[in-house]
Order: C-alpha cells, then structure tokens, then sequence
C-alpha cells in the first residue's frame, strides 16, 4: 500500500532498522520478512516498506499496522504460524497465493527459531501446487455474468451514463477473474495486471506464471487502453470462445435444488 508519500532512497533501511528494534526485543516475536517491492527491487520512489512479523506459535493475536518513521511509511503484518498457514490453505482454494507469495518472494530480516525458513519452504510449495479446474455449471453461470454485465455497459454507454467508465472496468476486472479461474490461473493484482502483462520480468519478479493466453494478454492491455464499448465487447467474444462459446438466444441451466 502506498499513501503517496516520497520516499528517500537512503532513509528507508534505516527507517527500517529502528522499526524493527521494537519488535526484535520482544519474546512472543520469532522472526520478521523484508516482502514487497522492495525485498524484489521493483520499488518506485513512491513505495512503502512492507513488513511481515511472524509471532509465537501460541499468540492468540494478530495485528496490521502503519507506522511512519524519518518519513518513511511501513506497513506491517504480524501473525503467529498457524494463521499463516491458514491464509496458505484458504487463498489457495480461492485460486490466490496472496499470502505464499508474500512469504516466498520476503527477505529474511532475522530468524530467532528457524520459523521463516521453515514457512519459505512451504509457500514455495503452494507457488507450484496446481489449482482445481472449474465445473461446467461454474463455468455456463460465469459467462452469463459476462453477458449481463457488458449489455450494462453497453447500455451506460448508449445512455451517455456517467457511470460508464466505473461498469466498464469493473466488468474488465470481472473479465480477468472468470478466465484466470477457468484456465486455473492466478489472476494478476489490478494495481500491477498491467505491468504484469506486458513486462515478463516484471512477472517473473513476483512470481506470477505465464498467463497461457497470449492473444488475451493483448487484448486486455488494449482494452484497458482504448477505453472503447468495441474492444471490451471484442474480448469478451474472445474468452467466450476459449470457454466453449456462449449465445444468449435459448440459453439455460438446470440444476439440483440445495435443500
């Protein structure tokens, strides 16, 4: 996360060293992580300083926090193992490696007991555990919500809504989400997608794998570019294609009840 404040290059190690002094004293503390743009040199002079603090196994606690020091913005994270772990196991099946990336790609800053190599190996493991492929009543229901949202958009465009532009990248997000989810990949982050897309290592950097449709890698950058009802239709079209086709005319789905 990033609150637009400047960063001075030569600050933010020693920022950093002050900020850790606190926690580092402390017993219930066991071994912290330099992640983010800065434990991958990717870091812009407006990126903060995330930090991940791995506790004692029996905290029953866990905090997030900000803190400024010598104008410098950390951002810290701090769980116990088993929270961790947690996140590893319930991202994964919402086809995200959030936290495992977070912990694969993090620097050690100090290891009292050994916890950070031993969380490292296991986040690695979830960067290459495959994810599980969709059923096909996902599928046939996430491509009416495609439908349904660009003929939203189509007629926000038609109407001259101001709305426009906001259902316009929101189906475009909701467009990454469904194809990533049925190809069984990650989606890209919407703060670093396009870069992700059209930078390979810059991808390769956090740990993303190849995204295996390369004409919808173009398309996407050009949809967000154009900003154009056509382009965003042409994509849709295209991913509708990849799944198996769609036509609205005649479409249905039935279903066992729940109850």
């Amino acid at each position: 996360m990033s609150m637009n404040i400047p960063q001075n290059k030569n600050d933010w190690q020693f920022a950093l060293e002050i900020f850790l002094e606190e926690w580092k004293e402390k017993e219930f503390v066991e071994a912290a992580l330099l992640t983010g743009s800065r434990a991958i040199n990717t870091q812009t002079e407006y990126s903060d300083v995330d930090v991940y603090i791995i506790l004692s196994e029996d905290v029953d606690w866990r905090e997030r926090g900000n803190k400024v020091i010598n104008g410098v913005l950390i951002e810290y994270f701090a769980n116990p193992p088993r929270q961790i772990r947690h996140y590893f196991k319930k991202e994964f099946r919402e086809n995200s490696r959030c936290t495992a990336r977070i912990v694969a790609v993090g620097k050690v800053l100090f290891d009292k007991t050994g916890i950070a190599k031993e969380l490292k190996k296991e986040a690695l493991e979830y960067m290459k555990k495959p994810f599980q492929k969709p059923d096909n009543i996902w599928i046939e229901i996430a491509k009416y919500g495609l439908w349904d949202m660009l003929d939203s958009v189509k007629d926000a465009k038609e109407r001259n809504d101001p709305s426009f532009p906001y259902l316009y990248h929101l189906t475009l997000n909701e467009v990454l989400g469904v194809y990533s989810q049925f190809l069984s990949v990650e989606a890209p982050p919407a703060s670093k997608v396009y870069r992700m897309f059209a930078d390979g290592e810059f991808r390769e950097a956090y740990m993303f794998e190849p995204f295996p449709d390369r004409e919808f890698m173009a398309l996407f950058l050009s949809t967000i570019e154009r900003e154009q009802v056509e382009t965003l239709e042409k994509l849709i079209m295209h991913v509708f294609e990849r799944m198996g086709g769609f036509n609205i005319d005649g479409w249905r789905l039935k279903t066992e009840t729940e109850v």
